[in-house]
């Protein structure tokens, strides 16, 4: 358990992350499974080209949302002084650039379930570190009690059996979240951000060829690897919970961050 314990935080700093992601820590519950493709992984999760490939959903999420959601109050009108404005916007700017580099390490391992091997076609080039990133791994994030209010609606309107990291996160706040809450809860009636959060997830799942290093993570080569069919059920159970409720949120981070002013994009600049 230590040993996974230690793993698990070793994968969350490669993703700049203050805290263990609830997908990895799904992951963690397959025996054997993370211990035995993370080193390959963490040489693709390395590269600036799979950074590159986050960062440009991150702005595809930003396109969709701006076409569909027009805040109706200024970040001003939250009842929140300026500090706890600033933690928010903190938090979620972690939530910003790790949950899609999350949705791209899950959806390659969902890819690589059915094929013989995915990735080996992206380029090695190491990702640079940046203060952005150091910033993160120092930011206090925090998660409220899933009883806090509004998380219990908000889990029965995105029809999970858990309020996300995300919402949780925030949630410390209550008094930022019940007033954006009014708003989010609605988003997920417009056509074009589902579709939008569709092809988040197959977008994520195209990439997987674009790993740095070919992985193989069928049941197949699972088997070889020493895995018990209990361990490899429990990583498909895994997968299948986790990956079209990331691609989800990192829709919803980014209507956060557009109802606090948040709009500067990644990687595809306006003209």
């Amino acid at each position: 358990m230590a040993t996974t314990q230690i793993l698990t935080h070793e994968i969350a700093e490669a993703l700049r992350c203050p805290f263990v992601p609830e997908a990895i820590e799904r992951l963690a519950t397959a025996e054997g499974y993370l211990e035995h493709l993370w080193p390959r992984l963490a040489a693709s999760v390395e590269t600036a080209g799979f950074l590159g490939s986050a960062l440009y959903m991150a702005d595809m999420a930003l396109d969709a949302v701006e076409e569909v959601y027009e805040p109706l109050r200024s970040p001003e009108e939250f009842p929140l002084d300026e500090a706890e404005l600033e933690q928010v916007r903190a938090v979620l700017d972690v939530f910003h650039r790790v949950q899609p580099q999350l949705l791209l390490l899950v959806a390659a391992l969902s890819e690589a379930w059915g094929r013989p091997r995915v990735g080996g076609h992206g380029r090695a080039e190491p990702r640079e570190p940046s203060e952005r990133e150091r910033r993160h791994l120092q930011t206090e994030v925090r998660f409220a009690s899933p009883d806090t209010p509004p998380l219990p609606e908000v889990v029965a309107a995105l029809n999970v059996e858990a309020p996300p990291q995300l919402y949780r996160a925030v949630a410390v706040w209550p008094g930022y979240l019940v007033t954006a809450w009014e708003e989010l809860q609605h988003l997920t009636t417009y056509p074009d951000f589902r579709r939008r959060g569709r092809a988040l997830y197959y977008y994520a799942r195209s990439g997987a060829r674009f790993l740095a290093e070919p992985v193989e993570a069928n049941p197949e080569s699972l088997r070889a690897a020493g895995l018990s069919d209990a361990a490899i059920a429990q990583a498909k159970a895994a997968l299948d919970a986790s990956l079209p409720a990331l691609a989800t949120m990192v829709m919803h981070a980014t209507a956060m961050r557009r109802g606090l002013g948040l709009t500067e994009r990644e990687v595809v600049k306006p003209q």
